[in-house]
């Protein structure tokens, strides 16, 4: 696949993730920047093959999906080319189409089949008043100092239409305009956030736990019976580690407690396992977005490596993108975080320091989460990565992402 995508978090004032818009970027940014989108005149849409072999949970955790289209999509029989719930997927419209009677009609019978439509805003009223009957929310592309003058404008014209502040670059601007009535935001500056009703000053004794079953795993050579004593204490994270264990294994049936999976598996792969399962019951109290985060930037890491010269260092980038949200997770700065997880000197230099061969590929997968196509079209050119590995590293990180959220097995023996 030649284009590159990720999905959005659009987030309210205090921070909540309410749904994602697809950005897209068509082969690489610099070289493609003379050339028109063949997707412009495509009479299928390449991003719904997408959704439909990775899933809405994978995407976006069940929220609501935004998707461009193009004038010629719109007319054509789109429908039967998604396999997700209509309410699931909101219409984002090419900026270049008018409210004509045609559209309109296309628009109306999408809507009666459960879609809902995204119209984008430019200063020009005129050019989307027509809209009105259709939308269900409107995209403000503005300058900074408009976008609250302009939400007015616009809600003044659409008053049962969700405003949504497209590109807030900065976290100052964002904290003058949140308590306008602009209602959905989107912008680079966001970061993965807890409420704070969630957060808590002090690690809880089960997350103590966790953090004592990391430390041991993360050992040169650590001791499998001190490893299952430990899960042991906790039965939730041993039925996650019988079920990852059963799942992996050809001969799932011959083993019946922690003890056996553990040596089945070796030190490698318990390493990696158990840091995933430990990430999401850290994660259990916080937003399934932290989740969600910290295991897709896990995988995608990793499928990078080979693209940076570094896929000895697998094992080490997944758990370098695992824990980048350990300051999160524990609602504790990220250098203290670290006092408290023993993780190899490679990751720690990444993560606190921001700096090393490891981080370089850290940089690369948070620069693509936040759909900076310019610059992960540069670092392709220098690294000569194709665009079709990238593409296909991020989309094998969501179906792993999707089959380790929806493990199930039959029994679980401890």
């Amino acid at each position: 696949m030649q284009f590159l995508l990720v999905p959005k978090p659009l987030f309210t004032s205090g921070m909540i993730v309410e749904g994602y818009y697809l950005s897209y970027q068509y082969g690489n940014a610099i070289l493609e920047s003379v050339k028109s989108n063949p997707l412009d005149r495509a009479m299928n849409s390449p991003f719904f093959d997408f959704i439909n072999a990775v899933g809405m949970t994978a995407l976006t955790q069940n929220h609501p999906l935004f998707v461009p289209i193009s004038q010629i999509l719109l007319m054509t029989d789109l429908e039967e080319d998604i396999n997700e719930e209509p309410s699931q997927i909101v219409f984002i419209l090419d900026k270049r189409i008018r409210p004509e009677p045609s559209v309109l009609a296309r628009m109306k019978r999408f809507i009666e089949l459960g879609f809902r439509f995204a119209i984008i805003y430019q200063n020009n009223m005129e050019d989307i008043k027509g809209f009105a009957p259709c939308a269900d929310f409107v995209f403000l592309r503005v300058s900074p100092v408009q976008l609250v003058s302009q939400a007015r404008l616009v809600q003044k014209e659409f008053p049962q239409t969700t405003v949504i502040a497209a590109d807030i670059e900065e976290q100052p601007l964002f904290d003058k305009i949140k308590h306008s009535s602009i209602d959905l935001f989107d912008g680079p500056f966001y970061k993965i956030h807890i409420p704070s009703a969630a957060k808590q000053n002090a690690l809880t004794p089960l997350k103590v736990n966790y953090i004592q079953l990391l430390n041991i795993v993360n050992k040169e050579d650590f001791d499998f019976q001190n490893f299952t004593r430990t899960v042991r204490q906790d039965m939730a994270l041993a039925v996650q580690f019988m079920k990852l264990v059963n799942t992996a294994s050809t001969a799932r049936q011959d083993i019946k407690n922690l003890n056996q999976a553990a040596a089945m598996l070796g030190q490698r792969e318990i390493r990696k396992w158990v840091a995933t399962a430990v990430t999401n019951a850290l994660c259990a109290d916080n937003p399934s977005e932290v989740t969600r985060v910290s295991l897709l930037r896990a995988k995608f890491c990793e499928n990078m490596g080979k693209h940076f010269e570094m896929a000895m260092a697998n094992e080490n980038l997944f758990l370098m993108g695992l824990f980048s949200v350990l300051d999160v997770v524990l609602s504790v700065p990220i250098k203290q975080a670290f006092e408290m997880v023993f993780v190899p000197a490679a990751i720690q230099e990444a993560l606190v320091d921001r700096k090393g061969t490891h981080y370089d590929v850290l940089h690369f997968v948070l620069t693509y989460e936040h759909g900076a196509w310019a610059e992960i079209s540069r670092i392709a050119l220098m690294r000569h990565i194709a665009v079709v590995d990238i593409h296909m590293a991020y989309r094998d990180a969501l179906v792993w992402y999707n089959n380790i959220i929806n493990l199930k097995v039959e029994t679980d023996e401890i």
